[in-house]
């Protein structure tokens, strides 16, 4: 029996245990998916968990941290170049960490058929999610900028955004503002400066989610659950040797989803 979660926090709202059970129920096969949540992850704790369940997800806040709290784990080439996880498997007494969140993505761009042009990309926000965006992006040879709270190397602060906003055609919201609790906080952004702005990307989602009511309805507005339907078939198939397509299925899950009271 598959043992599946997410770990996370807050986890208020995510829709990954419906995605889930949809696709052990489409694969024949049995098990559960349950919600882990810690706001504060150890070892021990890590060590817990992988003892209790055959792989789980992880999400905000813990991608980064996790890759460093088990020096015995296997990491996937994509997990040591973003310094990130979000998807652990336990087998044969082994834990392995993988990252779908970079290829999700990419699956995702596919499916609504997104031309990059000759615009560049602003990524808000520099946690696990933006490394593996910009781990993407990187692969596609796509120019992009990552603003954040704090300077760091490879990165701007949310102050200089105005100084590139009309070179940009694409921005990708990685950070947790606008979902819940953080539905009344928003970037001090003047959104109305970036004139080539065709389409945002919130990976948030549900309709208590707000980031994406600041933006005019000419753009083109997509919000986190496809993209998170897209990773999540992958980790899917990494725990249970499925061989599903994302892009084949995507239609199915998405109708599973529709109604679900968020």
């Amino acid at each position: 029996m598959n043992k599946l979660g997410i770990l996370g926090w807050p986890l208020e709202k995510t829709y990954s245990p419906q995605i889930h059970k949809f696709l052990l129920d489409l694969c024949g096969l049995e098990g559960s998916y349950h919600t882990i949540k810690h706001e504060i992850i150890n070892s021990k704790i890590i060590s817990r968990i992988n003892d209790d369940f055959s792989g789980y997800n992880v999400t905000i806040p813990h991608k980064e941290k996790i890759v460093s709290l088990n020096n015995t784990s296997i990491l996937s080439d994509s997990v040591k170049a973003i310094g990130a996880s979000n998807t652990i498997l336990n087998k044969n007494s082994k834990t392995y960490l993988f990252n779908t969140d970079f290829s999700g993505f990419k699956t995702f761009l596919d499916l609504i058929q997104y031309d990059f042009g000759i615009n560049s990309v602003l990524i808000l926000g520099s946690g696990g999610s933006s490394k593996a965006i910009a781990y993407s992006l990187d692969s596609m040879n796509v120019n992009y900028y990552i603003a954040s709270r704090g300077e760091s190397i490879g990165t701007i602060p949310y102050s200089e955004i105005s100084k590139i906003s009309n070179s940009i055609g694409l921005v990708i919201n990685t950070t947790p503002l606008g979902m819940p609790p953080y539905e009344d906080t928003s970037f001090d952004i003047d959104w109305q400066f970036f004139d080539n702005l065709e389409t945002v990307i919130n990976l948030g989602y549900g309709s208590a989610n707000t980031f994406l009511d600041k933006f005019d309805k000419s753009i083109n507005q997509h919000d986190g659950l496809g993209m998170l339907v897209c990773q999540a078939i992958e980790s899917f198939n990494i725990w249970t040797s499925a061989d599903l397509s994302p892009i084949r299925i995507y239609g199915e899950v998405l109708k599973e989803l529709e109604g679900i009271d968020d």
